[in-house]
């Protein structure tokens, strides 16, 4: 009777986990050496254990190819949370969009998901004198766009270029590309944000 109760207790435990969604470019995809990696994944499942993360997130996305993505990579899970993590590639100047397409896209996408539904991240940051296709006054720009996202939906929000430039040293956080995160800049990425999802659990709880 005791291994039916204990099956009774991991089926309820399964039950109640909440799904979180991710999805966002390479960033969130855990790219590393040129390939998606589960770091990002792995990292947050250790942090958020009563949720189980799904990572549909796509390297080389811009806000305008997510939307048509979110019939395959979204609707179909009954997900409780999803992080939607764009705006790097949007930033590019070879084959970015304007700001005011990325303001578009990111309400489109926000209306989809739900916005009780959604933590928002924006653009990280990139090293231009390296990266050059990335240049910091558009990615400021779509900081801006972002943040006022967040604002008009009132959504959990992370600003993780401010984040990488408060640190005072944010070129240590990059690979030699300028762009992906390295094994420091993955830590700060998941610890920022697990505490926006705990944040949200926080005021929904209350």
């Amino acid at each position: 009777s005791s291994l039916v109760g204990s099956e009774m207790c991991i089926r309820d435990r399964k039950i109640s986990m909440k799904k979180l969604i991710l999805f966002g470019d390479s960033l969130l995809a855990g790219y590393i050496d040129g390939r998606a990696t589960n770091i990002v994944t792995q990292g947050l499942q250790e942090k958020l254990p009563k949720f189980t993360i799904i990572n549909n997130s796509v390297p080389g996305t811009t806000t305008e190819e997510a939307i048509d993505f979110y019939e395959l990579r979204i609707k179909p899970f009954k997900y409780d949370l999803v992080i939607l993590a764009l705006g790097t590639n949007d930033a590019n100047m070879q084959f970015g969009l304007s700001a005011g397409r990325y303001a578009h896209n990111l309400q489109v996408l926000v209306d989809l998901i739900g916005a009780d539904k959604t933590l928002l991240m924006g653009p990280s940051y990139t090293n231009w004198k390296i990266a050059q296709d990335q240049a910091w006054p558009k990615t400021l720009q779509f900081e801006l766009v972002a943040q006022e996202c967040h604002v008009e939906n009132k959504i959990p929000f992370l600003n993780f270029a401010k984040v990488m430039r408060q640190t005072g040293h944010p070129n240590k956080l990059l690979q030699k590309d300028g762009i992906h995160l390295n094994k420091a800049g993955n830590k700060l990425l998941i610890e920022r944000l697990a505490d926006l999802v705990e944040e949200k659990e926080l005021v929904t709880a209350s």
